[in-house]
């Protein structure tokens, strides 16, 4: 369970920036803002330990607290839904690419040492961050569908959306445990 909570942490100023950001440039400013600090609030160790999700989060946040909230800049703003989901899908598959799954990043503060040797670890953490990098794939998809006008705003979008991160979590959480128990029999 701890697991499941160090990766939620991880997405803590991205949920933030959901759950904030509305209809109107007060709530926009101020989900970016939340964000942002989040990243510095929640991320000074993961930081200095170079997580690819927490660096990714931060340069997201300070790029458009530039575009957003000093700027003004309308493409941006209109477009911002696809480019944080786009945004997640590439630190998703950008980590995989370059050899450091961002979920492995978060499962060596939570598996014991033993375990981070198996090869079926390195597997897991890497099947794990693909799943994400589907998740978040799907989102912008569906997000860049919504601003094409091919997809209809509103509570079932929402509800889409949201079902796909729990899938996520859902996910996170068994598939270590049924990989863990199948290599145990």
């Amino acid at each position: 369970m701890k697991q499941i909570f160090n990766i939620l942490f991880g997405f803590l100023p991205w949920i933030a920036f959901g759950a904030i950001s509305g209809p109107s440039m007060f709530r926009l400013d101020a989900a970016l803002i939340s964000g942002f600090v989040l990243v510095l609030l929640t991320g000074p160790k993961q930081l200095a330990k170079g997580f690819i999700l927490t660096w990714g989060s931060l340069i997201f946040f300070g790029i458009n607290l530039v575009m957003v909230v000093l700027a003004r800049n309308l493409w941006v703003i209109n477009n911002l839904d696809i480019l944080s989901h786009g945004t997640l899908a590439f630190i998703a598959w950008l980590s995989i690419f370059i050899g450091k799954p961002f979920v492995l990043q978060y499962a060596r503060e939570t598996v014991p040492p033993d375990r981070q040797s198996s090869p079926v670890f390195l597997q897991t953490c890497l099947t794990l961050s693909a799943m994400w990098g589907v998740v978040f794939l799907i989102s912008t998809v569906m997000s860049w569908g919504k601003a094409c006008g091919w997809l209809a705003d509103g509570t079932g979008y929402q509800a889409t959306s949201m079902g796909l991160i729990g899938v996520g979590l859902w996910l996170n959480h068994w598939y270590p445990k049924h990989v863990h128990k199948r290599a145990s029999t």
